[in-house]
C-alpha cells in the first residue's frame, strides 16, 4: 500500500500544482468557443483518447453535440464547430491530421497538451498549455524492469511508477471534469439534469 499511496497523493498533487497555473484568459476562450459550436469533435491517442471520451460524455450530458473523431457515426466537421485535440506530445500523427483537417476547413482549434513546440502547436486557436511529463524513453541499464522500479523506490524516486503520460493524462482528466463544473455553474445545470441524458440501453 506504500506505492499505491504514495503514487497517488504525487499524481494528485502534480495535477493540482498543473492547473492552478493554467492561463484563465485561454481557459475562458476554450469555453466560449465550445458554447458557440454547433457540434465539438473530440480527438485524441491511447490514454489521451480514452481521456477525450470521459470528457465528451459528460458534455453530451449537458445537452451539446458532440462528437469523438473515429467514431463510425462522427460527421464532417464544418466552420461552426471546434475540435478539441487532447496530446501531451502533440505528436501523435492522428491528432495532427484532425487538427489540420479542421483548420483547412476554418474550424475553431482547440488542444489541451503538454508541449508548446510542438507540430500541433501551429494550428491551434487555442492552447490549455499543462506542464507535465509525458511519454518518453527510460533507460534501465539492462536491468529488468521490477528490479530498476524497486531501486528508485527505495531510494525515494517514485516518478517511473507514474510511467510515460500518466501525469499528463490524469491532470488533463481532473481539468475536463472541472469544467464541466464550470459548465453546470454556468448553464445552471443540476446532477438530475445529467442524469436526464444518461444512457439507458448499456
Amino acid at each position: 500500500m506504500e506505492i499505491i499511496k504514495k503514487t497517488t497523493h504525487d499524481i494528485t498533487r502534480h495535477a493540482l500544482q498543473v492547473i492552478t497555473k493554467l492561463s484563465e484568459d485561454q481557459v475562458s476562450a476554450m469555453m466560449d468557443n465550445i458554447i458557440a459550436s454547433d457540434s465539438i469533435f473530440i480527438v485524441g491517442s491511447g490514454r489521451s483518447e480514452l481521456v477525450g471520451k470521459a470528457f465528451a460524455m459528460r458534455l453530451m450530458h449537458l445537452g451539446f453535440n458532440v462528437h469523438v473523431v473515429g467514431d463510425v457515426t462522427t460527421p464532417a466537421i464544418t466552420k461552426n464547430d471546434c475540435l478539441i485535440a487532447i496530446s501531451g506530445s502533440g505528436e501523435s500523427k492522428t491528432v495532427i491530421l484532425a487538427a489540420e483537417t479542421s483548420k483547412n476547413v476554418k474550424a475553431e482549434v482547440m488542444a489541451v497538451t503538454a508541449n508548446q513546440e510542438s507540430t500541433l502547436n501551429q494550428y491551434l486557436d487555442v492552447t490549455i498549455y499543462m506542464d507535465s511529463k509525458t511519454k518518453e524513453y527510460v533507460e534501465n541499464e539492462g536491468r529488468a524492469p521490477w528490479k530498476y522500479y524497486t531501486s528508485h523506490v527505495l531510494k525515494g524516486d517514485y516518478n517511473d511508477l507514474a510511467p510515460l503520460g500518466t501525469m499528463f493524462e490524469y491532470t488533463a482528466l481532473l481539468f475536463l471534469d472541472g469544467l464541466i463544473a464550470e459548465f453546470m455553474y454556468l448553464l445552471g445545470k443540476k446532477e438530475q439534469d445529467l442524469k436526464n441524458r444518461h444512457a439507458t440501453i448499456e
